[in-house]
């Protein structure tokens, strides 16, 4: 078991839940549907010891929630990194950081859809894409 699948499974335990709303607002995360740019899907926001979540009020059901669980992904493993001022600031590639949260998304949808794969044998990336609702691009990077 890797880092991510870790923390996933902590989280779930600690939550009782594999849902990212639902963890969401056990956490006393809030979570926004705003205007945004079409090219910006959603960002976490923490002010004042409040943790935010604000979505792009364009993106469809499944999308919000893979974003939701995307940006949880960021709360857990980065919640000391601010993406944005490393991009425009520094040197560093974020895109470690994007991969982590995507991956972190990918199992914690698979871990809310694990009792209706449970008896599956095999599956494809558009099975797992369909079941856990991940893109598909998303579920092909990240296990194939």
């Amino acid at each position: 078991m890797n880092k991510i699948q870790k923390c996933v499974q902590d989280m779930v335990i600690e939550q009782g839940s594999a849902e990212p709303k639902t963890i969401c607002e056990n956490m006393g995360i809030i979570t926004l549907s705003l205007e945004l740019p079409k090219r910006v899907n959603g960002f976490t926001i923490n002010r004042k010891g409040r943790w935010f979540i604000v979505l792009n009020n364009m993106l469809n059901d499944d999308e919000k929630r893979f974003t939701t669980a995307h940006e949880l992904g960021h709360i857990t493993l980065h919640k000391c990194t601010n993406s944005i001022s490393l991009s425009c600031n520094t040197d560093f590639i974020v895109s470690k950081y994007e991969r982590e949260a995507d991956m972190f998304a990918a199992y914690l949808l698979l871990t809310a859809e694990y009792d209706s794969c449970i008896e599956c044998d095999t599956v494809t990336v558009k099975q797992i894409s369909q079941l856990a609702h991940i893109p598909e691009e998303k579920v092909d990077q990240l296990f194939f």
